[in-house]
Parts: structure tokens; C-alpha cells; sequence
């Protein structure tokens, strides 16, 4: 029976023992090679796991992404600032789910951090197996006005994905999509008369 050390990645030891530099203040060699034994050991008795990134940055995507997130965070601002100090009643909030469309955990914590920056939603939980954001929305007491939530957080997550995934008309188009659930039902029935 062989221990096993978890293999340590150099760019983790360094930039927890910058943290740990950063954090006593003071440079020196005693302070540096505490910063690194401590960095292995927690590195070595609390390994993550690997993370496979895979994206394909697209500078015009981005730029959209970034230029689009902006406007948002200072239009719901401007709108919840004005639910706070408006007479009449008190602004009322619905909770709803919603199905993402892409299948990376990345790109759907992405999603649901720029939803929830941008004021009036909170997200609540993010189940990227079954890719249902639970968010809570503000000023929301209509289907209509629900619907328009759900639009905007679709509309984020296509710029996301748009800026950031490597084929993102495959989750986007919808024909693709009908086109490769109807192909993962055959391949199952498939398999399950074989058996």
C-alpha cells in the first residue's frame, strides 16, 4: 500500500505564500519560507480538483459582455434606488428557477455572479447538474414582469456564452438543441432495446 502525495501546483504555492506575505506585512526570508511550507501543506492535505477550462475567449463577445453587464449594473441601480425612496407601497419580490442553457459549471457561475451583481436579483442556489438558477427578483408581482426577469437572465447567460464558450450556437440555436435531444432519446432507446 503506497501513500500517494497529491501532485502540487507550482502556481498555487506561490500565490498562497504571496498571501501569506501579503497578510504578516513583511518580507523577509523567515516570513518567505513560512509562506511556502505553509502553502504545500495546505495544498498537500486539502487538494482540489482539477479544473478543465474550456473556452474560447472572443474579444468582440467580451467587449459586448462587459459593455452590456455595465449598462445593467447602472440601470438597476438608477431602478432600485428609485424603489427605495418612491412613495406608495413597499416593492414586492418572487422567487423563480430557471433552466440554463449551457452545461459548464464555469460559465454558469459566470452567469449567475453577473446576474446577481446587477441590483433588484439575488441568485439563491445554482444546481449546475440539473442547470436550474434559483434567484430571487425584485419588484415582481406579475407574469409578465416574470417573464421579463427570465429573459434578461437568458439574454446574460447568451453573452456569456457567446464570449466565452468554444461552440456556443450548439446551446443557443434551438433547432440544434431539439435536433441533438431528439439524437440522445434515439441513441437511449436504442441501448435500451439492446439490452
Amino acid at each position: 500500500m503506497s501513500s500517494r502525495i497529491p501532485r502540487v501546483s507550482p502556481w498555487g504555492v506561490l500565490w498562497l505564500t504571496v498571501v501569506w506575505v501579503l497578510l504578516w506585512g513583511t518580507l523577509d526570508l523567515l516570513n518567505l519560507l513560512g509562506g511556502v511550507l505553509i502553502a504545500l501543506l495546505v495544498l498537500v492535505l486539502f487538494p482540489l480538483p482539477r479544473v478543465e477550462l474550456r473556452l474560447r475567449v472572443r474579444p468582440l463577445g467580451l467587449l459586448v459582455l462587459l459593455g452590456r453587464f455595465l449598462l445593467d449594473l447602472v440601470r438597476a441601480s438608477v431602478e432600485v434606488a428609485w424603489l427605495s425612496v418612491r412613495p406608495g407601497p413597499v416593492a414586492s419580490g418572487v422567487v423563480m428557477d430557471l433552466e440554463l442553457a449551457g452545461d459548464d459549471p464555469l460559465l454558469q457561475t459566470l452567469t449567475a455572479e453577473m446576474v446577481s451583481l446587477v441590483p433588484g436579483s439575488v441568485v439563491i442556489d445554482l444546481d449546475s447538474g440539473s442547470r436550474v438558477l434559483t434567484l430571487h427578483a425584485l419588484n415582481v408581482s406579475t407574469r409578465h414582469q416574470a417573464e421579463k426577469v427570465r429573459h434578461k437572465v437568458r439574454a446574460q447567460e447568451a453573452r456569456v456564452l457567446r464570449a466565452l464558450h468554444p461552440d456556443p450556437t450548439s446551446l443557443l440555436d434551438p433547432r440544434r438543441r431539439r435536433g441533438e435531444a431528439a439524437a440522445d432519446a434515439a441513441a437511449a432507446t436504442t441501448t435500451e432495446e439492446s439490452s
